[in-house]
């Protein structure tokens, strides 16, 4: 919550004027070089730790042998679309549907990885502390929240689903 505020800081503060702050170069102050380095280590201490976590659990995997890898994509859009409004066809194969439902539900570990990507853009951001930077840094991290947002969004409409079709996998 407090990173786009920092990141929105940052742009004011350049926008406002640095010390020699041109369109694609800036000297950044000790305190926003500082900031950005420690965001910059923080951000990569989070995602490593994420890939980790993903991997020794066996989350990095969980969809690789999903017979949902075998359809064509407008398939799997269809699918994803009805487990997303949450109203199956009646005509739809429900193991595919329980199957789709489940890997929007297994998803949310992504939330955690894309968090380490927008702390590391916002760190590079302070450590470029010019215009370009901070607006690159500003569209990354819009970009890393709608991500956060759709997966978190989409993981509860997973879930969602299955609580309302708890038999559908066993039809």
């Amino acid at each position: 919550m407090l990173l786009p505020a920092v990141v929105g800081a940052l742009a004011v503060g350049v926008a406002m004027g640095g010390q020699n702050t041109g369109i694609f170069e800036g000297e950044p102050p000790r305190w926003a070089s500082n900031l950005g380095r420690v965001l910059m280590l923080l951000g990569v201490v989070v995602e490593v730790a994420a890939i980790v976590w993903a991997v020794r659990t066996g989350r990095h995997r969980a969809a690789r042998h999903s017979p949902l890898l075998a359809l064509s994509w407008s398939h799997r859009r269809r699918l994803a679309r009805q487990v997303r409004r949450g109203t199956p066809d009646p005509d739809e194969d429900p193991t595919l549907l329980a199957e789709t439902a489940r890997q929007f539900a297994g998803q949310r570990w992504f939330v955690v990885l894309v968090a380490g990507l927008a702390i590391t853009s916002a760190g590079q951001a302070f450590v470029g502390y010019a215009p370009f930077f901070v607006a690159i840094g500003v569209l990354l991290v819009v970009i890393w929240a709608v991500l956060v947002v759709s997966v978190v969004r989409n993981a509860n409409r997973g879930e969602a689903f299955l609580r309302a079709y708890p038999d559908l996998s066993g039809r």
